[in-house]
């Protein structure tokens, strides 16, 4: 009698413990079993990678996915290259990379203010607090859209260090800013048209003082839903909200319910997959403007 074959998803992650979230959504998704790994390298990601294939046969691989995440972005995408790299015909299984959700709510965010903005083309893209995970893929993934982006921190050498990293990655326009008080953010904000603050949960990036200053057509998004919002004014679940004269805004939920539709999606999807495929950042933006469009 022939065993019933299970959906299993081999979730990889740099961090010590897997992130409960994504653990969550994927069972959500369907998958029968998520089976966790923590401090993952290339290294051992390498050995991990063929027992997973291995074990489960040609038949099996359709019935198979990874998932690699953690909050060191360079680190996953070096063990997606591994997982890559020692996966053959007919023993692929299709991956998705999401570094602890940097991928998808990055991609949430700017698409979200493309939308509202009718492209972001040509748009000055301001990002206080951008050398996180989140900060770092939305200014790359606004470059590809056509912006001009400049990134914040609270010490100019790290602003520009990244600034520079992401410009030769990119090969577009970043540049790197301090912004470590409020007379900083007023004179680099000024001539921004989109405001997107990235920071940590819980620390308002853009004070009052900030906001009350800042020219009138400008629209700003926030990641953070925990009190203080990101920026002061904004509501987690506003949506294009006028929280200033002028100045529209998108709350961290308005982002959220985008990136969770478009996280499900990419789980089903390897989920379901008849044949081997890898899911980026780039796929991820893809479904969030095709559903954004609908």
């Amino acid at each position: 009698m022939a065993t019933e074959r299970k959906h299993l998803l081999f979730f990889l992650t740099t961090d010590p413990h897997p992130s409960p979230f994504d653990i969550n959504m994927a069972y959500d998704a369907g998958f029968h079993a998520v089976i966790p790994y923590g401090n993952v390298t290339e290294e051992s990601g390498a050995l991990l990678v063929q027992d997973i294939i291995f074990s489960r046969g040609p038949k099996g691989a359709k019935f198979t996915a990874l998932f690699i995440g953690g909050n060191d972005v360079e680190l996953a995408e070096r063990i997606r290259e591994t997982a890559v790299k020692n996966m053959f015909p007919p023993f692929q299984v299709s991956m998705m990379i999401d570094p602890k959700g940097a991928y998808t709510t990055a991609v949430a965010l700017v698409a979200k203010v493309d939308k509202a903005l009718g492209g972001l083309k040509k748009k000055r893209v301001a990002i206080p607090g951008a050398t996180g995970p989140v900060g770092r893929v939305g200014a790359t993934l606004c470059v590809k859209l056509g912006s001009e982006v400049l990134i914040g921190s609270r010490q100019l050498a790290a602003a520009e260090r990244l600034a520079h990293q992401l410009s030769e990655r990119t090969g577009g326009v970043i540049k790197g800013a301090q912004m470590a008080t409020d007379e900083d953010k007023i004179s680099q904000l000024r001539d921004a048209d989109v405001i997107l603050t990235t920071g940590k949960a819980g620390v308002q990036m853009v004070s009052e003082t900030v906001l009350k200053t800042l020219p009138r057509g400008k629209v700003v998004a926030d990641v953070n839903a925990v009190p203080p919002t990101g920026i002061h004014g904004l509501s987690a679940n506003d949506d294009l909200k006028e929280i200033a004269p002028g100045i529209k805004g998108i709350g961290a939920l308005a982002v959220g319910v985008l990136k969770y539709d478009v996280e499900m999606e990419m789980l089903e999807t390897i989920r379901t997959a008849d044949t081997f495929m890898i899911l980026d950042e780039n796929t991820a933006l893809e479904i969030a403007r095709r559903r954004l469009s609908a």
